[in-house]
């Protein structure tokens, strides 16, 4: 079997976001099959020169598009060759790549800023306390359809001046403050002056909005985000399972 070139794309996305994307390919075009058992975390540490971090965080996103199962202390074996179910934390340029849209995320916004008592509440913060605003459009096929403004806490080692672009999980995953969980709340409301204005839509026009509070492993609040979407350009696809 020919060795993944991970290295190679360590200049472009994470060592993590990199193996698994090379992992993934090779189980949708059945160089691993159901049933057969990826090389050991040791084997792809070795293998691929990335860390174990790396290692787990790959199979981890593998395991939640239903493509591996992992078993402690024997290893990860493929159990589909099609993805089945995507990461409920999957963020919104990908989602939007994975329906097939030509994607394009400019940058409107990038400063310190004072939050409203909402967003502080969200993100457990005192009052007076200064937070990062990051505002993004999100054009598919050339046409906005999505703002994303986030709101971020201060943290050690890490400069979100220096975000300009791209995936937003990725850059918080390159300085290991990939969130964990998160809660949304998903409301109907109209588009106001200054979001119709970057959406290319009406004032007070028919809008989704999703508010998402991120999580790290120990519970503490790493992003408020709102995604505000035009009503007839973006939809939300749910999949339910009855459980006897």
């Amino acid at each position: 079997m020919e060795s993944f070139d991970v290295a190679n794309q360590a200049a472009r996305m994470p060592l993590y976001r990199a193996l698994q994307r090379e992992l993934q390919q090779a189980i949708l075009n059945g160089t691993y099959k159901p049933g057969d058992w990826l090389p050991s975390e040791s084997e792809l540490r070795r293998e691929h020169r990335v860390s174990a971090t790396s290692v787990r965080r790959a199979l981890l996103e593998l395991s939640r598009l239903g493509l591996i199962q992992r078993f402690q202390g024997r290893g990860s074996m493929v159990t589909s060759s099609e993805i089945r179910t995507a990461s409920s934390m999957v963020g919104i340029g990908q989602e939007l790549r994975q329906r097939g849209h030509e994607v394009r995320a400019d940058v409107l916004v990038n400063t310190d800023a004072n939050p409203a008592e909402h967003v502080r509440h969200q993100l457990q913060l005192p009052e007076g306390a200064r937070i990062r605003h990051i505002r993004r459009a999100y054009f598919a096929d050339s046409r906005p359809v999505i703002l994303l403004d986030h709101w971020l806490p201060p943290k050690p080692g890490i400069d979100y001046s220096s975000f300009n672009g791209g995936s937003f999980y990725d850059f918080l995953a390159v300085h290991d403050l990939l969130p964990r969980h998160a809660h949304e709340q998903v409301f109907a409301a109209g588009l106001n002056a200054s979001d119709a204005e970057a959406l290319q839509a009406s004032v007070d026009g028919p809008a989704l909005v999703r508010d998402r509070t991120s999580y790290l492993v120990d519970g503490t609040p790493i992003e408020f985000t709102r995604h505000t979407s035009v009503g007839d350009r973006y939809r939300m696809e749910v999949d339910l399972e009855m459980h006897s």
